[in-house]
């Protein structure tokens, strides 16, 4: 598995922090227990999803994500032999300011609004 060029990749994700509580959030996420992203993540005006472009084996994969607020998120999919599938995974904070991801994963290219 890695980070590849975009024409490359048979997975695409996306990870955005969506928490105003929590305007700048560290957020790891490891797929088959290999971190593909380690980094800070800005609330700014929610709308700034980073893109993760990745080539993964055809089969199935466990996706996980921790960020520095206690949030966790585990999750299994799996990857066709010839297809692309895209995720989103957002951080959000709860109004007791647990924090929390939600995930999403499909088979057409994300829409965002």
């Amino acid at each position: 598995m890695r980070v590849v060029d975009e024409s490359e990749a048979n997975f695409i994700l996306y990870v955005s922090n969506q928490s105003f509580d929590d305007e700048q959030v560290r957020l790891a996420v490891a797929v088959d227990g290999v971190t593909v992203v380690d980094d800070e993540f800005d609330v700014e005006g929610q709308h700034n999803w980073v893109q993760f472009p990745l080539q993964l084996a055809p089969g199935s994969h466990e996706i996980t994500a921790q960020s520095d607020t206690e949030a966790t998120l585990r999750e299994s999919f799996e990857t066709p032999r010839g297809g692309t599938r895209y995720a989103v995974i957002d951080h959000w904070t709860n109004r007791d300011d647990s924090a929390f991801f939600t995930w999403r994963f499909q088979r057409q290219v994300m829409a965002f609004y």
